[in-house]
């Protein structure tokens, strides 16, 4: 009897031991992939793990519907998001010609950003391979918002993530996915704290649709909302 215990002993400290290098190593796998994806976006990696965090919120209370992204640049926060797939399907949404033209309303300095952070369809695809994603999960919809919004678009969207800057292109982005998004779905405004425009877009949005969202802020210039939800005296959900 001894012997059995003293066996099943060294087997559970052997599992443990086994568990925890498992966990090291997958830990060590997701700081290698964070870094790969930092290389090619413009977000700080408190952000990226911040899309990652909202992804998985949606996923564990079953938000129905698909991710998307406008605004892809290089596809260093679409390969984030497409780790939490799952059986949904990834839209992005990018004209890879740079910043479009701006208006007064998007503040100081916009002008000389037009043209500017232009990214890489190849890029993209790249770290979507990276990720493990295959080409049947997402689709890269090239060209203007006014133009591909048109085109191709989700019966319905769980997560939305907008980094588009300006106020036609935010005012754009919500006017066409907001409508298609259930109670739980998730929003994140990359520029919010950044440029006047979006958020000028937002506060119009709003006014617009008689809407009044929990606003929530990370570091400097990101915001998100859970649609649908009141307030914070529980864990997030609605």
């Amino acid at each position: 009897m001894g012997y059995v215990a003293e066996a099943d002993s060294a087997r559970g400290a052997w599992q443990s031991w086994f568990r925890l290098i498992e966990g090291v190593a997958l830990l060590m796998d997701d700081n290698a992939f964070l870094k790969k994806c930092r290389e090619k976006s413009l977000l700080s990696e408190g952000k990226l793990r911040n899309l990652a965090r909202l992804a998985r919120l949606v996923n564990r209370n079953e938000v129905p519907g698909d991710f998307v992204e406008c605004g892809v640049f290089r596809g260093g926060s679409a390969a984030i998001l497409s780790r939490e797939l799952g059986s949904r399907h990834l839209w992005l949404y990018d004209s890879f010609e740079g910043m479009p033209p701006t208006e007064e309303i998007d503040g100081p300095g916009a002008k000389e950003c037009v043209g500017l952070c232009v990214g890489s369809e190849e890029d993209v695809h790249e770290i979507l391979r990276c990720a493990g994603v295959t080409q049947d999960q997402y689709d890269l919809c090239v060209g203007l918002f006014e133009e591909t919004f048109k085109k191709y678009l989700p019966n319905k969207v769980a997560l939305l993530h907008c980094d588009a800057d300006w106020y036609r292109s935010v005012s754009a982005v919500l006017d066409t996915f907001y409508p298609l998004m259930p109670p739980g779905s998730v929003v994140i405004l990359d520029d919010f704290g950044c440029w006047e425009g979006c958020r000028e877009a937002f506060y119009d949005f709003c006014f617009r649709n008689n809407e009044k969202p929990l606003l929530e802020r990370l570091e400097y210039d990101q915001a998100y909302w859970i649609k649908g939800r009141k307030h914070n005296r529980t864990p997030e959900g609605i």
